[in-house]
């Protein structure tokens, strides 16, 4: 150990109040929209000093960015940080008073101290921490200073993320980072050789061509464990931290890390079609790894635009957006439509309390509406007394009354992902780190099932949690098909088996029963565009995309015959294709192109595919991928496919609401006329008015929702 170091930390144990039970936790009172800064010590053996300054006049500062509890999700770490505080001694007033902090906070300032006496980390003398600027213990003040924070974080010099002292994993993420600086760096240079590989979607093989070699997967498996182990880049609170400050960095032990090429990494691996897919897939989320930073960046960059659109009328070139997602048209409505996108982008960030998933943004909602007149009603201020399944109904139904569309319903979780109990089912559950994205975000605005204009609002009715709509029953579910989590193989070592039995499933469903076709396509296309939501813009070439269908079936079926053989649920699916094809009169993938590929793989030999080929089946595995989410395959009783909700069932009803974008899927419940809100759903055919060609609008009613 340092001598420095050493003399820093018997300074730090000197200066900390050793006693046995919680102090008297002592602050001076806040005036009206003042808040607190810690002065940190110019030299050693000084004491912290809280200070108190106006928001609009006020020293340059640090915002630190932590999280409360332990700082990595690993078992050790969470018993190590439970319930842990330390007494830190600070001045206040001029008088040294002891007040309690988590150890988290606690390491986070003796980090970011010894950082400075030693050169490595150049900040303002002050810093903003929640845990000490903020008077914990009085609940008035907390009301006061939570809508704060995002006017904290935007005024801020500087945010600080602090990741913790632990450094697992930390030298084979910054390796990923090293190998591929350079590639992004010639990436800036239009004409060079890295511009022409990574001009368009690329894969794993492009990206080791470019680095002259492979990437040991042990680096790789460091970049998803890092970001995966950090409770940070889950938590709700950093959306704010992270989109509103001007500049930020991240600490990590000693290790100081600039935000910008964390997130220029992280953006450059979303170009790829392979490596997202297969191998930075996270082991608890099923997502790529760093999703959260993706999220944090996107929400970064939106503020550019909310800052500039704000002030013109309508939101300037953030109306579409909002337009298209919320059906707002009137400046109000767009208000509200800000609310419901900011809560939508942090769906995947979690907190400790659920209040905190609407709370949580406030402070984003305030810099970009705040500043041009725009108030939130008051069932969105921050109250605590008020239990989450209180806010969260409160502030569905303010959405619901408020906007035209019923995007809301879109925004309900599958029943399998519903954490919070005593919710009426057609409340999102925020405190769900939802996993599928929602009709809105991925068929807006191509989607308009009632066939509404702009603007329109339908019949709405809120009556003890009871939501009353006016809409018409179309059709009813009469098979369902397997998804991965549905699956019956529940054995581990039979996991990888999933996929196939899947396979077989839709097939089954497509066979089991008639299929109605739809614009004049057959079986084999309705099933391809079912399955990717008909979302055909994102393919390289639309007219082979039936092509790419059959290329993703023959490597699900080539990498589980190279895996385990031709076994019985080989033989079985391939033989329910063939019949499928047989029937349908498909040119389907043929058996010696799945032997072909199997081999190359049972050999580790690189199969040889024309590039637009590869790409198009990548990009359609993807989409696939994206849409089947929580999802499944159907078919109803009068023919028709779509994909629906993970726990929907046979017979549950398909309704088409007045004003509704998508078709919802209800279960009925023991009383007529009230039903259970199980999810949106896509139907092929029918999201653009073809359901109220039979004149269901006529047949329209009231229909209530528990």
């Amino acid at each position: 150990m340092s001598r420095t170091k050493k003399k820093f930390q018997e300074w730090q144990n000197a200066s900390r109040a050793i006693i046995a039970r919680d102090p008297p936790t002592q602050y001076e009172s806040l005036d009206d929209h003042a808040f607190r800064l810690l002065k940190l010590p110019s030299v050693m053996g000084e004491c912290s000093q809280l200070h108190h300054f106006p928001l609009n006049d006020c020293p340059e500062y640090t915002a630190l960015s932590y999280t409360w509890e332990s700082p990595l999700l690993t078992a050790k770490s969470i018993a190590a940080y439970k319930n842990a505080q330390v007494n830190a001694s600070v001045k206040v007033g001029g008088v040294t008073k002891v007040i309690r902090i988590t150890k988290s906070l606690d390491e986070a300032l003796s980090t970011i101290n010894e950082l400075r006496f030693s050169g490595t980390l150049q900040i303002p003398e002050y810093i903003w921490a929640d845990g000490l600027c903020i008077n914990q213990q009085d609940k008035a003040e907390k009301q006061i200073q939570v809508p704060l924070m995002g006017e904290i974080y935007s005024n801020c010099t500087l945010a600080l993320v602090w990741l913790g002292r632990d450094e697992t994993d930390l030298d084979g993420f910054l390796h990923i980072h090293n190998l591929l600086e350079p590639v992004i760096r010639q990436l800036e240079t239009p004409d060079s050789e890295a511009a022409r590989i990574f001009d368009s979607a690329w894969t794993l093989q492009d990206l080791e061509f470019a680095l002259g070699g492979g990437i040991d997967l042990r680096a790789w498996a460091s970049y998803v464990s890092f970001y995966e182990k950090r409770r940070w880049f889950s938590r709700t609170w950093v959306a704010q931290e992270v989109a509103l400050p001007s500049h930020t960095v991240i600490c990590c032990g000693h290790e100081v890390l600039g935000w910008d090429i964390i997130q220029e990494v992280k953006d450059f691996l979303r170009g790829s079609l392979a490596i997202d897919l297969q191998t930075l897939r996270t082991v608890h989320y099923a997502r790529p790894a760093g999703y959260e930073i993706a999220t944090m960046s996107r929400l970064k960059n939106f503020m550019a635009v909310f800052r500039r659109s704000v002030a013109s009328p309508n939101f300037g070139e953030l109306y579409p957006i909002l337009h298209d997602r919320t059906g707002a048209t009137t400046s109000e409505q767009l208000t509200y439509a800000v609310l419901h996108e900011c809560l939508t982008s942090i769906r995947s960030l979690d907190s400790k309390w659920g209040h905190d998933k609407i709370y949580g943004v406030l402070g984003i909602f305030s810099k970009i509406c705040g500043g041009n007149g725009h108030k939130l009603d008051e069932l969105v201020q921050p109250n605590y007394d008020l239990s989450a399944q209180k806010v969260f109904t409160q502030v569905a139904w303010l959405l619901l009354r408020e906007l035209p569309s019923l995007c809301v319903l879109s925004s309900v979780e599958d029943a399998s992902a519903r954490r919070l109990k005593g919710l009426p089912s057609w409340v999102p559950d925020w405190t769900s780190a939802i996993t599928n994205n929602s009709l809105v975000s991925l068929l807006s605005p191509s989607a308009n099932a009632s066939s509404v204009s702009d603007g329109y609002q339908g019949y709405r009715k809120l009556a003890d949690s009871l939501l009353t709509l006016n809409g018409g029953f179309f059709d009813a579910v009469a098979d369902v098909a397997e998804s991965p989590q549905t699956s019956k193989i529940l054995n581990p070592d039979k996991r990888q088996r999933v996929p196939v039995s899947c396979l077989r499933s839709v097939f089954d469903v497509c066979m089991n029963g008639p299929v109605t076709s739809s614009h004049g396509q057959s079986i084999w296309e309705m099933l391809w565009r079912t399955m990717i939501a008909d979302r055909t813009s994102t393919l390289v070439n639309l007219p082979v995309a039936g092509d790419y269908f059959s290329f993703y079936i023959s490597q699900l079926l080539s990498t589980h015959k190279a895996k385990y053989g031709a076994d019985k649920l080989y033989t079985r699916t391939l033989r329910q294709l063939k019949r499928f094809q047989g029937l349908n009169n498909i040119d389907s993938p043929s058996e010696f192109i799945i032997d072909f590929f199997a081999v190359m793989l049972e050999d580790d030999v690189h199969v040889p595919q024309a590039e637009p080929v590869q790409k198009g089946h990548l990009a359609f595995a993807m989409l696939a991928g994206v849409v089947s989410i929580r999802r499944r395959l159907f078919r109803t009783c009068k023919g028709h496919l779509g994909m629906g909700p993970l726990s929907m069932r046979k017979d549950d009803q398909i309704w088409l609401m007045d004003g509704a974008h998508y078709p919802f899927l209800l279960r009925r419940t023991t009383k007529e006329h009230v039903f259970t809100f199980v999810g949106d759903l896509y139907l092929h055919g029918h999201m653009n008015g073809e359901m109220l060609q039979d004149g269901l609008r006529d047949r329209f009613k009231h229909v209530t929702i528990k």
